[in-house]
């Protein structure tokens, strides 16, 4: 009796069956996604989760402690950064100690490791009721969506702080957190003396 095509196919090994890679490829492919997903998870670990969670508790009401200060006093801030964001202009208005530290954080959104705090210098000029302050971040700033920008005294007491997005240009204006809680504890506080200059 002659073998036909189909008798020659019936009696192939398993692994020559068309059958048998037709339904395994589904799962073949979901076991090499798997491994890519996990490889890729492993090499872009985030910062977003903290490790200390009751210490960061802690601090909330500190954190909303300075922000309540920044709207007592009225301080805002402009910053301005140059075309590479190596560098920036600041711009501060309120009642604060223009003698006192102050400094500039560029918090990225993900990476700790590429956060950015750096001193802001006083440049003696004044624009308005406004203090200039001159910020150098020795490098350019890696390629985000967007950063968290903040200013605030080396002691403490108050910040103020926005997200910039890069691709809007390169101005930020910096304000105390508006939330319910700031607002209504800076209306109720009396504004502190005038500091001085």
């Amino acid at each position: 009796m002659a073998q036909t095509p189909e008798n020659i196919r019936d009696q192939a090994p398993w692994y020559r069956q068309p059958v048998f890679w037709m339904l395994m490829s589904g799962p073949m492919i979901v076991v090499v996604a798997a491994f890519v997903t996990l490889n890729i998870a492993s090499n872009t670990v985030t910062d977003l989760v903290s490790d200390d969670y009751y210490k960061d508790g802690k601090h909330i009401n500190l954190q909303l402690e300075r922000d309540v200060e920044a709207a007592k006093r009225g301080i805002v801030a402009q910053v301005l950064f140059n075309a590479d964001g190596s560098a920036a202009k600041v711009f501060i208005a309120g009642h604060f100690d223009h003698g006192q530290p102050l400094k500039l954080s560029l918090l990225h959104p993900t990476r700790k490791a590429d956060d950015h705090v750096v001193d802001l210098k006083p440049t003696g000029a004044l624009s308005g009721d406004k203090v200039e302050y001159a910020a150098n971040l020795q490098a350019a700033l890696p390629n985000t969506a967007h950063w968290y920008v903040r200013v605030e005294d080396n002691a403490g007491v108050w910040r103020v702080e926005e997200k910039w997005r890069p691709s809007q240009g390169g101005a930020v204006d910096l304000k105390p957190k508006d939330n319910v809680l700031v607002l209504a504890a800076a209306s109720s506080a009396p504004a502190p003396a005038s500091a001085a200059h």
